[in-house]
């Protein structure tokens, strides 16, 4: 069908048929499902549930890559997700006023280059979200992970807002040495005011043999628009390093609202032992130390394991616990609200993950 439009392009007279570069499109996702135990699940009792995305959340997506020439690439990425239960439409945590967000894990269009790096524009994942997926070895699992970090509702901002910035601009460095940065702005889009819902954020990471290290700093002003107060303000610094059949990981986070006085240090230290090709075990503690008040302190200790069936499809199953002081809410998962204030939690899951 492409070849039929191009040919009768050419025929018109446009442009001949030999203009056009070589490109290319890849679809691409994830589905995951099963069966979940929690107790004070929000908003307070135990549930059972067919749980949807307990590792991976389920997404689709589509990406594609033309060559210019000059060592020049046009690149593009959209990527949906949804609920495999029902089928919905995450809709990335909008408001219902906002109606569907159908890519709402991303939606980006730009020119790279193997020389210069990349510049994205669109609906861009942060420098924050990208330092911590690489620097987490469990696959930055919504069970118990440092993808956990960003769902807390600490700050004036969601985990959603923390990880894909509307109406940005983002530029991608080449690979330099090891060293692979970003550096992210979101404008407000509000009319006399550039300061209104502004964001900005930058990150990196450095890779040699074994050895990842990483940093990334995160700036929102409010998502409302009703002020131009900052709301959100977070850091982390981290690094995992491979040896033999172990792989470690530790990482120092802190998040704040600065219009409220708010600032939580998260330390978290991960181990996953993987004695074979197909079998991976791993372990997971996060302490989270409220800079206010000691009753909002927390601790997250976590259980897992991951077996492959093939390089596409793997079981996967979770245990989890999590004691919060009587003002803490801090939750086995990356969900909003994740737990009851003051109240202990504790998850199993069993579950299957296939790649596409």
């Amino acid at each position: 069908m492409k070849k039929l439009y191009v040919a009768a392009i050419a025929l018109a007279g446009a442009v001949p048929p030999s203009s056009y570069a070589q490109s290319s499109v890849t679809l691409y996702g994830v589905v995951d499902s099963g069966i979940l135990y929690k107790t004070h699940a929000a908003p307070g009792g135990t549930a059972w549930s067919l749980g949807t995305g307990i590792d991976s959340t389920n997404r689709w997506g589509l990406t594609g890559r033309e060559d210019l020439g000059n060592g020049l690439y046009a690149t593009f990425e959209l990527e949906s997700a949804f609920r495999i239960n029902t089928g919905a439409l995450i809709n990335g945590g909008q408001p219902a006023s906002s109606g569907t967000v159908l890519f709402d894990r991303g939606a980006t269009v730009g020119i790279s280059s193997n020389v210069a790096g990349g510049l994205l524009l669109g609906k861009n994942r942060s420098p924050l979200l990208r330092t911590l997926a690489r620097l987490d070895i469990e696959g930055y699992s919504n069970f118990g992970s440092l993808n956990n970090l960003l769902y807390q509702n600490l700050s004036g901002y969601t985990g959603y807002q923390y990880s894909w910035v509307d109406n940005s601009v983002e530029y991608m460095s080449p690979d330099i040495g090891g060293f692979q940065g970003s550096a992210m702005y979101s404008f407000g889009g509000v009319a006399g005011d550039i300061k209104t819902k502004q964001v900005l954020s930058i990150g990196g990471t450095y890779h040699l043999d074994s050895f990842t290290g990483g940093a990334a700093y995160f700036s929102g002003h409010d998502v409302t628009g009703a002020t131009d107060a900052t709301t959100a303000r977070a850091y982390t610094v981290g690094a995992n390093y491979g040896w033999s059949q172990f792989k470690f990981m530790i990482d120092f986070a802190n998040f704040k609202n600065p219009s409220r006085g708010t600032s939580d240090n998260f330390y978290t230290a991960e181990v996953a032992y993987m004695p074979t090709s197909f079998w991976a075990v791993n372990a997971t503690y996060m302490y989270q130390n409220d800079r206010v008040s000691s009753d909002r302190n927390a601790s997250l200790y976590k259980l897992g394991a991951n077996y492959a069936l093939s390089r596409s499809t793997s079981l996967y199953s979770f245990v989890g616990y999590v004691k919060n002081n009587k003002l803490a809410m801090l939750g086995l998962q990356n969900a909003t609200p994740s737990g009851v204030a003051g109240k202990n939690q504790f998850g199993v899951a069993i579950g299957v993950r296939h790649l596409f």
